[in-house]
């Protein structure tokens, strides 16, 4: 196996959740690690094992905030060409509760859901978040912090009001 393969194998399903929860969308987040994987193979230079994921997730963070910014260009469909639901009737309330749970996650800032997932998601270190995002280790407690807090209190808004 190659070094491209190696770190695609022990890291790409971290990358997936990573982006997963960044955008909330499955293919999306498909795209952002093919894109991620693409960049490292054509734009990297050597980099060590013990920093790769946090590379990694950092090209990831800066691909999904890339089409985020093109996607600000973007004109939504008109109600009268949306796809009509697949489930009527309903969901299951583990469905409801993912999908709450998403969309509380997608309200936050995108500097403090980054640094949340890092650390939740992946269990990186205050460093480790630091060096992925760009700021210090001081700051990336504080965007972690900051981000429990405003799920906290969106979940709880969501609960009250259903």
């Amino acid at each position: 196996m190659n070094d491209i393969e190696t770190l695609y194998r022990r890291h790409a399903s971290s990358v997936f959740r990573f982006a997963l929860g960044l955008c909330g969308d499955r293919g999306a987040a498909e795209d952002i690690v093919s894109e991620t994987f693409v960049r490292l193979l054509t734009r990297a230079p050597r980099i060590e094992t013990r920093t790769a994921l946090a590379y990694l997730l950092a090209i990831a963070r800066n691909t999904y905030l890339n089409g985020r910014r093109r996607r600000r260009r973007e004109v939504p469909l008109p109600e009268s060409l949306a796809a009509p639901e697949d489930d009527p009737d309903g969901r299951l309330d583990d469905r409801h509760r993912l999908e709450s749970a998403l969309a509380a996650l997608g309200e936050l800032p995108e500097g403090e859901r980054a640094a949340l997932l890092l650390r939740v998601d992946h269990g990186l270190g205050y460093e480790e978040i630091a060096a992925a995002l760009g700021t210090t280790p001081g700051a990336a407690r504080v965007r972690v912090h900051r981000a429990r807090l405003r799920l906290a209190e969106r979940l709880e808004t969501q609960g009250r009001t259903r």
